[in-house]
């Protein structure tokens, strides 16, 4: 017997490391914070701006980036800048008909949009916070494209990756 679990433990091993990450869907927890985070810079746009976040793509980058322009969101408040990735995303899932998870790996929890029968992921949420952090001219439009351009071509495949 002893014999029989150790031969399933050396056949089992290479499969539970062929995959270093997991998801999951988003907890209460999670949706809460992403509301909160989204509502604080709601809160931001209304009263620099008399403007809120809608939905619409165009509408929405416009007033990101006026955010960003007019620094109504400094570099160092990280929790708003990443608000801004979850209204990026917002968008993101809404136009190219992608699902929020939470993706775990060795080095932690993300928020992560996946391509439906993919498996494939984007993170927007740190797509104009890391840009900010170090320094760089964002320009959230293109930001956008792009991410719009990778989720196309991830569908775009076929066949193993």
């Amino acid at each position: 017997m002893r014999s029989v679990i150790l031969a399933l433990l050396v056949l089992l091993a290479p499969l539970s490391h062929a995959q270093e990450w997991r998801t999951e869907p988003l907890s209460a927890i999670d949706q809460r914070y992403i509301e909160d985070a989204r509502g604080r810079l709601d809160d931001i746009a209304r009263r620099h701006l008399g403007r809120q976040f809608s939905g619409d793509q165009r509408f929405d980058l416009t007033l990101l980036q006026t955010m960003l322009d007019r620094q109504l969101v400094r570099r160092d408040q990280i929790d708003l800048l990443q608000a801004m990735g979850f209204v990026l995303g917002d968008l993101l899932k809404r136009e190219e008909n992608l699902n929020w998870v939470i993706y775990i790996d060795k080095r932690g929890r993300s928020r992560a949009l996946e391509v439906p029968g993919k498996r494939e992921f984007i993170f927007p949420v740190t797509m104009i916070s890391r840009r900010v952090e170090a320094g760089i001219d964002v320009n959230v439009e293109e930001i956008y494209q792009r991410a719009r351009g990778i989720s196309r071509d991830i569908k775009g495949r076929t066949g193993f990756f």
